[in-house]
């Protein structure tokens, strides 16, 4: 069904940019207030998935659906990418994934699973946000094969969530991972921020606490950032970069301490409830990105389809692949991309010291200051101590 080139398997991301709001930080591509566009795009999302399965003998650039119709991809080579086998994760990511009817994850998965070959345990993530999640909803993820939620709450406090955009509660919250967890879901990750216009170490310490008692497996902790073009920009939100730092290592210590080892930068977890499809990121592993604005990267080609939905829709509908950009990454390129990724791992980096000589210099000299250990020979990764400044780290590379 698809043409395989090695025994790497890659994972499959799925963007859904529909958001009933828009989060004051928020700078991912999605639109707000535009359900009425569901049903094309999810038509569209079918048509593009459609558009990776290539009979082993195909020509170049063509293929004929069951429809007659002729496909052309007109920047990605047949003969230049070669998608391995056995998909082993598939992510719903935003926008709102849980926006989405349970007729629409059904047509979604049925297309995944008719044009790629999964295999018989991938991990099947979701997120959602508390007011959209109901118990039809819930039972209709079971059944597609989603077996991992991620929920937004974002701040145990209403006053907060209402100041940063959010359009939930803290009570819808709870009824919602209650809900998920009635519905049979044993691997929940609970987002949080920190750092937010307002919030307090008090304030972000009882929402650390808040969320270890509900037991969930995982919890991604991400720092705010104020990006150009978001409403926050807009409104000269400042970050109080000491508070934030305060933040961060308070909940490491108490993380750890509660039975969920940091495991990356942001992400905390019980012993094998890592996040299977985030590690393909990390570990630079190849992934088939599909949607308006999702990437991909398989066999060193990297691309970003159209992230307007007129073009996106546009494009698939003529049986083309959705391309925005693409680029065939050097091997430069390649090496410093798994130098930065790989080293926000706890698991360590295997960095062999032939290649960039100054590199190695800087890897030498930050071991002398303490800033870099070596686990195991050839082995390295950043100290516990100083995690809370590995981008300042990892910036001395560039």
């Amino acid at each position: 069904m698809i043409v395989t080139s090695d025994n790497t398997s890659p994972g499959i991301y799925v963007h859904i940019p529909f958001c009933r709001s828009r989060c004051g930080y928020c700078d991912f591509v999605s639109t707000a207030g535009m359900e009425d566009g569901l049903e094309s795009y999810v038509k569209a999302l079918c048509r593009e998935i459609a558009l990776w399965e290539w009979p082993a003998d195909a020509e170049f650039g063509i293929r004929s659906s069951e429809e007659g119709i002729v496909h052309k991809s007109n920047l990605l080579p047949h003969s230049a990418i070669h998608i391995p086998h056995l998909v082993k994760t598939i992510y719903l990511g935003g926008g709102t994934p849980s926006i989405l009817e349970p007729r629409h994850i059904f047509s979604i998965f049925q297309s995944l699973f008719a044009h790629f070959q999964i295999t018989d345990k991938p991990e099947v993530n979701i997120e959602a946000n508390p007011e959209s999640v109901s118990m039809e909803k819930a039972l209709a993820w079971k059944k597609a094969g989603i077996n991992r939620v991620s929920i937004g709450l974002q701040a145990y406090d209403d006053d907060l969530l209402r100041a940063i955009g959010r359009i939930h509660s803290v009570k819808r919250f709870v009824e919602a991972f209650n809900l998920l967890r009635a519905a049979g879901f044993e691997n929940i990750n609970i987002d949080l921020v920190y750092g937010l216009p307002g919030q307090t170490f008090k304030g972000w310490s009882e929402t650390l606490e808040r969320t270890v008692s509900f037991a969930p497996e995982h919890l991604s902790l991400y720092a705010l950032t104020v990006e150009p073009g978001t409403p926050f920009a807009a409104s000269g939100v400042s970050i109080d970069n000491d508070l934030q730092a305060e933040m961060y290592d308070h909940a490491r210590t108490f993380l750890e301490k509660a039975g969920y080892p940091q495991y990356e930068i942001s992400n905390f977890a019980r012993a094998g409830r890592e996040c299977r499809h985030n590690l393909i990121y990390w570990r630079q592993e190849p992934y088939i990105g599909l949607g308006a604005g999702a990437v991909g990267c398989v066999d060193g080609m990297r691309w970003e389809n159209h992230r307007t939905l007129q073009d996106y829709e546009s494009a698939v509908i003529s049986g083309i692949m959705p391309r925005l950009s693409e680029e065939a990454l050097d091997e430069k390129t390649r090496e410093f991309e798994r130098l930065m990724l790989g080293l926000r791992l706890r698991e360590g980096l295997a960095w062999k010291d032939e290649g960039n000589t100054a590199w190695i210099a800087e890897r030498k000299r930050l071991a002398a200051a303490g800033r870099l250990e070596e686990l195991r020979p050839g082995i390295w990764r950043i100290p516990h101590k100083y995690v809370p400044v590995t981008n300042q780290i990892l910036l001395s590379f560039f």
